[in-house]
């Protein structure tokens, strides 16, 4: 089925303000509005934060410094267990688990964990959580969306140091059941168990622009990379990966499917120094990977992915590529391989009638050739002024930028007497709204449709 995206047409139609959010929401994540024009607020301390954050009031949360929940809920200590077969384990470098009962090969050992990062923050329906510049850090704990709260964001915040020497010491975003949810210019770090997990329920979800950080002295594999990197396990789940950087990760970058049934469009995406493996898909999902690129990575695609029973078309060449079009209105992108392990091709066109199916969610990939400088430079915290923050068919039909300097650039004449507030939009294409800022905040020149009042 032919579902072809106008490109001309998205690149004339403006991205729209969230308040502080930057850029637009697309892929699976389309409509997405969080926390839409509420006032932005700054909480003053963790409790504040876990408290706005878990209400029924849509907000939009700044976050301008480090929120440390370390230490804050007190600590535990109980029994946990340790490998005794495998020469791998806290004692050298590697992780001990949080678990009563030990499995055949482990051996019973005393374990201490902070609590605060085993239970997450409580996120509620209609919120957007923003970092400002890279001030956003969230340390110690993470976040859990429980079933049935929608339609959130979560902008440029760095979690980091969820008990990262233990198994199970903590998931920095776990999704339990979500309609629509965009994570962009995220960063993810130093954490015991998943960076991302979707869990067993539906979901529907963007992860963009975000950076998997996988270096640690405690890697389950004594390698110093990270395995628990990125579950997406769970029923009728959407998900769009696009542009985020994986490096220095051992395992399940993603792991996919096993459990339901997945659509997964993961395109654009850039992995580096992979001391395992990165994609694992099982039964009942649907996945199209294209556009990405592998410099060194020992496993690109485990090789028990080709007989899981998912579907997976994995663009081994131009002439499969050209497969694409008939479905999605254009050829896929080739992967890029470097340095890495053996790539399976799977030419199975389910994923791309599933994606095909899925009108205006349709991501338009950069040639792969871009990949790799546009995502290093744009992934991450702090880097909301790059073109990596800009709507997608509008950076990914361009060439890469680096990220702007935050110097004040003169916005649209005004249409109106009235001050922006601090945060809020000032300026851009289409905008009809007051073009100068409050007093002590100037006009900052974000992308072609997005200017933002900041500290002068």
């Amino acid at each position: 089925m032919l579902c072809s995206l106008g490109l001309a047409a998205l690149l004339a139609a403006p991205s729209f303000s969230l308040a502080q959010v930057v850029g637009t929401p697309y892929g699976f994540a389309a409509g997405v509005t969080g926390g839409g024009s509420a006032t932005p607020q700054t909480p003053a301390d963790i409790e504040e934060l876990a408290d706005w954050l878990a209400d029924d009031t849509p907000r939009v949360i700044m976050i301008r410094k480090t929120f440390d929940f370390i230490g804050s809920e007190g600590t535990t200590t109980q029994r946990g267990c340790r490998s005794a077969t495998i020469p791998c384990n806290l004692s050298n470098g590697g992780q001990d688990w949080i678990k009563d009962t030990c499995d055949a090969g482990e051996a019973q050992v005393q374990v201490t964990y902070d609590n605060a990062g085993t239970s997450g923050l409580q996120v509620g329906s209609n919120k957007s959580l923003v970092g400002v510049g890279d001030k956003g850090v969230i340390r110690g704990k993470g976040l859990r969306i429980l079933g049935g709260n929608n339609n959130i964001i979560i902008q440029n915040i760095h979690f980091t140091q969820l008990n990262p020497e233990l198994v199970w010491g903590g998931d920095a975003i776990g999704l339990e059941g979500n309609d629509g949810v965009w994570i962009d210019h995220c960063k993810f770090s130093l954490v015991g168990r998943q960076m991302l997990v979707t869990h067993y329920e539906s979901s529907r979800l963007t992860v963009s622009n975000c950076e998997f950080d996988g270096v640690t002295e405690f890697s389950s594999s004594c390698n110093g990379d990270h395995y628990w990197t990125a579950l997406l396990y769970g029923e009728d789940q959407k998900i769009t990966l696009d542009r985020n950087y994986f490096h220095d990760v051992s395992g399940r970058a993603p792991k996919i499917g096993g459990g339901g049934n997945q659509i997964v469009h993961a395109v654009n995406n850039y992995f580096s120094n992979i001391g395992g493996h990165n994609f694992d898909i099982g039964k009942g999902a649907s996945v199209l990977i294209e556009g990405n690129v592998f410099d060194g990575a020992d496993t690109p695609i485990t090789s028990g992915t080709k007989s899981s029973g998912a579907s997976v078309f994995t663009t081994p060449d131009s002439s499969s590529a050209a497969t694409c079009s008939g479905y999605l209105g254009r050829d896929c992108v080739v992967n890029s391989l470097a340095s890495s392990g053996d790539w399976i091709s799977l030419t199975s066109t389910t994923p791309l009638y599933d994606i095909g199916m899925s009108t205006g969610n349709i991501v338009n990939p950069m040639g792969v050739s871009k990949v790799a400088d546009y995502v290093v430079k744009n992934a991450g915290i702090g880097k909301l002024g790059s073109a990596g923050s800009a709507d997608s068919a509008a950076a990914l039909a361009s060439e890469p930028t680096s990220k702007k300097t935050a110097a004040a650039t003169k916005a649209p004449a005004s249409q109106g007497a009235e001050a922006a507030g601090m945060w809020t939009q000032c300026g851009g294409a289409n905008w009809s709204g007051p073009t100068t800022c409050v007093s002590g905040a100037q006009c900052v020149k974000q992308n072609e449709w997005y200017y933002q009042c900041l500290e002068a």
